[in-house]
């Protein structure tokens, strides 16, 4: 008799803490989850993208895993078309699903923004010089093209970036929103 009393006691306090949604997030803790972490990202300059991609290209090691879990080497125009043009479309899709509040509409205004130019790099920008890689074009033109990239998009996705970031650390604070700055090495550059 006292274990089914036991049992029909753990029973109600566990139906009575599932109700009361312990460990759901909040709807700051989601706003951040979805527009800063995501935001993570976006990088810092795009010229190591395109070097690890033209490295591994030479060294017969650019490869894809399938839908299928197969592994498939892949030109560079396949590779950017698998990994990066769809990067950012469920960010975008999950950021456009929050409610706005008063609170929160200039920062998810500010992330869409964000997004949405990042996403047309990575649609655009990125295939166009894959494309140059695959043509064998000349180094110094693939140089030239990531360089203008770099020169002509870099500081506006920076800005954009800064903008998103300076708004919704405050918002976190303010909400009570546990995150944890890591930073991150320099990473080594080998010649």
């Amino acid at each position: 008799m006292k274990q089914i009393t036991l049992i029909g006691i753990l029973f109600i306090t566990l139906l009575v803490l599932m109700s009361c949604e312990l460990g759901s997030k909040s709807y700051a803790e989601e706003v951040f989850e979805k527009v800063k972490l995501n935001s993570n990202k976006i990088p810092d300059g795009f010229k190591l993208h395109f070097k690890e991609i033209q490295a591994q290209l030479k060294a017969g090691s650019l490869v894809l895993v399938t839908p299928e879990n197969e592994i498939k080497k892949v030109n560079a125009t396949e590779y950017v078309k698998g990994r990066y043009v769809a990067l950012f479309d469920r960010d975008i899709d999950a950021i456009k699903s929050i409610e706005p509040n008063e609170e929160t509409l200039v920062i998810l205004k500010a992330a869409l923004d964000l997004f949405y130019y990042a996403d047309t790099i990575y649609k655009f920008d990125f295939p166009h010089i894959a494309r140059m890689i695959d043509e064998g074009r000349a180094q110094e033109d693939i140089e030239r093209a990531i360089t203008n990239l770099e020169e002509n998009k870099s500081q506006i996705l920076n800005e954009k970036y800064n903008k998103v970031h300076d708004l919704i650390m405050p918002y976190a604070d303010k909400h009570g929103v546990k995150y944890e700055i890591i930073t991150m090495p320099k990473p080594i550059r080998y010649k």
